[in-house]
């Protein structure tokens, strides 16, 4: 669920705006459903956030929003947009607005029409060309948000995919490693939410029905005493769910660890990178070998899954690195990873591409999906790192790159699993209950609905039938009835 637009959502919510939010990421996508959302809304203003990767896809949105309503401010934000404002502005015409940062009262401005020379953080078109405002300072209340509005969101899908719930318990990052963003998107000092309105949060999603949260945090594990209170909250209140984070391998220790379990963490995603320290110090990551070694033991030790991510294809990379990152994955005993370098914009790597010895392949950024190379260093090119690539899959028993077999990877990340119920996909992505339309009533309405779907999925019909009744038993699919009609629908 974009828990950024969730905020945004919030904060015009809580301004006395109309708002209504168009999620295709659980249902079918498609330009006759953005217009006729559009058609039926009449907003004022529409907006969407983007990161690179989907980024052709945000801006399209826009373009069918624009000619559903010529008259509606079309607005895009993310880390995309942001370091690439004039340009975004100069390829779509149809976009009007472009939202640089940190975009909760930016929109509060826009909407409350300010003229836009007076907006910070944002920009636009003129009569003289392109525009672009002062910087807007970032936020430095992040307890002054409202909740995200995930009320907003269809979630029923989401609790139907298995999917766990984001949160987000701060914001910043202190490092500056080439390949990243956050820094630049959060700020170097990071700004924390009182663990008692986290809690507050965490109680509301496990109220909708979630079990998991995924804290959204670049760095979750930065500070121990805002961690341990967070932990402790947790505790005192008795919750049970579980949760994981984004963390370093320098971040934890002996003491922070067993806090972070007691309270319900069973994963930690360390960014770890290279196997090999030369590129590790390019990378300005600022951490040793060792310390991740350690920093993934004590993990294991307390309980605690870790998941390794590596990026191959950084500044410096060579055939000989690459054999070391394999051999330090495999070293770690634990679950890993590989992602693919995607210099993205705003990155240091991107910026200064040539001081690292990197060559960028191309700027379709579709393909910046981090499984498969679109730079190269001076002494590794887009074969040698997509085969180390493939390799890893294979390990994994997935299909090649490319392959039909592999499915759609328009969800971005290297992550190529199968969804947790891969027919919740399919019906959610093909919109295989709204279409079903008017069906008669007969003396099941369940066992009507698991047939048609089966007839349309062409799933095994006792596995249709086992989702089909858990998701009516939760409540998330109901019919409403009329004489002999019953309609389904997501509740």
């Amino acid at each position: 669920m974009p828990i950024g637009l969730a905020y945004i959502a919030a904060v015009l919510e809580r301004d006395g705006c109309d708002v209504r939010l168009v999620d295709c990421l659980v249902s079918q996508y498609t330009a006759e459903k953005i217009k006729r959302a559009v058609e039926e809304h009449q907003p004022d203003i529409v907006g969407t956030t983007s990161v690179t990767l989907n980024y052709p896809v945000a801006s399209e949105i826009l373009k069918y929003c624009k000619e559903a309503s010529p008259d509606a401010v079309t607005v895009i934000g993310g880390p995309h947009v942001t370091f690439r404002p004039v340009e975004t502005l100069a390829e779509a015409p149809w976009i009007d607005v472009v939202v640089r940062g940190e975009g909760e009262q930016t929109i509060l401005e826009i909407v409350g029409r300010r003229e836009l020379e007076e907006i910070a953080g944002i920009a636009y078109r003129a009569p003289e060309g392109i525009r672009l405002t002062k910087d807007r300072e970032l936020i430095g209340d992040l307890d002054a948000l409202p909740l995200p509005a995930r009320h907003l969101f269809p979630l029923s899908k989401y609790l139907a995919l298995g999917c766990h719930c984001s949160l987000v318990a701060g914001r910043g990052c202190p490092f500056n490693c080439v390949f990243c963003v956050g820094s630049k998107m959060g700020g170097r000092r990071a700004r924390y939410r009182d663990p008692r309105l986290i809690a507050d949060e965490v109680e509301t999603a496990i109220k909708y029905g979630f079990t998991e949260i995924n804290f959204e945090d670049d760095l979750l594990t930065l500070n121990h005493d805002h961690v341990r209170t967070f932990c402790d909250e947790v505790l005192s209140r008795g919750l049970r769910f579980n949760w994981s984070a984004f963390s370093r391998a320098d971040t934890v220790n002996a003491e922070i660890l067993p806090r972070m379990k007691a309270a319900g963490c069973t994963w930690l995603l360390y960014g770890v990178e290279s196997g090999n320290q030369e590129v590790l110090d390019r990378a300005k990551k600022k951490i040793t070998l060792d310390r991740i070694r350690q920093g993934v033991e004590l993990a294991k030790q307390h309980g605690i899954e870790v998941m390794a991510s590596f990026i191959i294809g950084l500044p410096g990379e060579t055939r000989e690195t690459l054999q070391d990152t394999v051999d330090f994955a495999k070293e770690l005993g634990t679950f890993y990873g590989f992602n693919v370098l995607a210099p993205f914009p705003g990155t240091e790597v991107w910026e200064r591409a040539a001081d690292y010895g990197i060559e960028i392949l191309t700027d379709d950024w579709t393909k910046y999906d981090a499984n498969q190379a679109v730079s190269r260093t001076n002494e590794v090119g887009p074969d040698e790192i997509n085969e180390v690539l493939s390799d890893y899959y294979e390990g994994l028993g997935v299909p090649p790159i490319g392959s039909d077999a592999q499915g759609d990877q328009s969800g971005g990340g290297s992550a190529r699993r199968k969804p947790r119920s891969p027919l919740a996909w399919h019906i959610l992505q093909n919109d295989v209950i709204e279409s079903l339309g008017r069906l008669s009533a007969g003396a099941d309405p369940v066992e009507d609905l698991v047939n048609k779907v089966a007839e349309r999925t062409q799933y095994p019909r006792d596995h249709v039938d086992e989702n089909i009744r858990r998701w009516v038993g939760d409540g998330l699919l109901k019919y409403d009835s009329s004489g002999d009609l019953v309609v389904w629908r997501w509740s």
